[in-house]
């Protein structure tokens, strides 16, 4: 297929897009418009476009679309409002947890990741990685992404930082808790609190 031909088809996809857009912006009929929306789960771009163009169409019709019970009705609204590419959607299908936190990313930075750009990925020790969304780790998913945006070099080591402190606090053991019944006390640790010091340390407590 010579270049020419291929263009002149991509060419004319387009135009039968725009036109089905334009015709669906004028359709009235709700029974076919969900007859559409149920044909378009087949999923391609163009179909997630035209899906949208459904949903945003229904609504204006003022269709309560999310009870339909769609499966992704959030994404495709969001889509529908130009709020996700719909790219987006197609490369991330498998990946709901990327899914869910680059979808609230400005789409400029959306763009990014459907043209496969690795992300830097900070390391303990200032070093970092250059890893593409779908390689990434969980805990890496979310060193990255922030809720609205992609985290800065510093923001990702600050997150490190945060996030290593809080893994040593979980790993302090707490000191055990006995009941001395001899003695009418409980013993942590080593140390022993009787019941009557326990009750005016309850007693001081109480009182702040």
């Amino acid at each position: 297929m010579s270049t020419e031909t291929l263009i002149e088809e991509t060419s004319d996809r387009r135009c039968r897009l725009t036109a089905e857009l334009n015709r669906i912006a004028e359709d009235d009929d709700v029974q076919s418009l969900l007859s559409q929306l149920h044909e378009c789960l087949a999923m391609t771009v163009g179909s997630i476009v035209k899906l949208a163009a459904i949903v945003r169409r229904l609504e204006l019709l003022e269709v309560n679309v999310v009870e339909l019970r769609i499966p992704n009705m959030a994404y495709f609204r969001k889509i529908a409002h130009g709020g996700m590419l719909p790219a987006l959607f197609i490369n991330l299908a498998g990946s709901p947890q990327v899914m869910r936190r680059v979808s609230r990313l400005p789409i400029p930075d959306q763009q990014k990741i459907v043209d496969g750009e690795s992300m830097k990925v900070m390391l303990r020790g200032g070093d970092h990685l250059m890893i593409s969304v779908t390689d990434m780790t969980g805990s890496q998913v979310t060193q990255v992404f922030a809720g609205d945006h992609i985290r800065s070099e510093s923001q990702q080591v600050a997150w490190l930082v945060e996030h290593s402190q809080r893994a040593e606090v979980q790993k302090v053991p707490s000191p055990p808790v006995m009941l001395d019944r001899k003695r009418h006390g409980i013993v942590v640790g080593d140390v022993f609190v009787s019941a009557s010091d326990l009750a005016a340390y309850l007693g001081d407590l109480a009182k702040k």
